[in-house]
């Protein structure tokens, strides 16, 4: 895995709206847990796994503080400080409210990304290539006949002849054109179209 190397030796947490908390002996033994070598690693360890940053924490966090760290209140603050702490570290927010499916502290968390994902760009080249060979394959006619409407892809007829075919994984980070091509080469293994 590729770490970030990090330096929290500037890091100054900005409380906002948890300012009470923050100042309150439980919340400086919380900012001193989050800031700590190992507890970075460990939400570095679960962005790298496409996980809640907070997930892995969660065990710990009640090692050291408790029943006090239940506390809904509690538990926004520690999210609140994770992503400040991620983003100062060179992450960058990806979703917040990935549900948490593992029992635990947190039932769900943000995740974060190393960098932004890079545009992908078509050369017209590439795009006329791809429209003689690829597009009016008889598995992408057959494709596009069932997820099109009025020549607009609607992603609820996509999943739902995915999942028809027994295909459950989603790519809802993705813009809709790669959704269709990941969920595309998933269904070309399992579906044969004759030509």
């Amino acid at each position: 895995m590729d770490y970030i190397d990090f330096d929290l030796t500037g890091f100054t947490y900005d409380p906002q709206h948890f300012r009470e908390l923050h100042e309150s002996e439980l919340g400086q033994a919380i900012y001193a847990f989050m800031r700590h070598p190992v507890n970075v690693v460990r939400m570095q360890t679960a962005t790298e796994l496409e996980r809640a940053a907070v997930e892995p924490l969660g065990k710990y966090l009640v090692m050291e503080f408790g029943e006090d760290v239940v506390d809904d209140r509690v538990k926004q603050h520690l999210g609140h400080m994770a992503r400040q702490i991620m983003e100062y570290i060179g992450y960058h927010h990806d979703r917040k409210a990935l549900q948490i499916t593992r029992p635990g502290l947190f039932s769900s968390g943000s995740t974060y990304r190393a960098d932004a994902k890079p545009e992908m760009r078509i050369t017209a080249e590439q795009r006329a290539a791809w429209l003689k060979n690829t597009a009016a394959s008889p598995f992408n006619k057959w494709l596009d006949g069932q997820v099109r409407t009025d020549g607009n892809l609607d992603l609820d007829k996509l999943y739902a002849v995915a999942k028809e075919h027994g295909i459950e994984k989603r790519y809802d980070h993705l813009n809709p054109g790669q959704q269709r091509m990941n969920i595309g080469v998933l269904l070309r293994k399992r579906v044969k179209i004759e030509a």
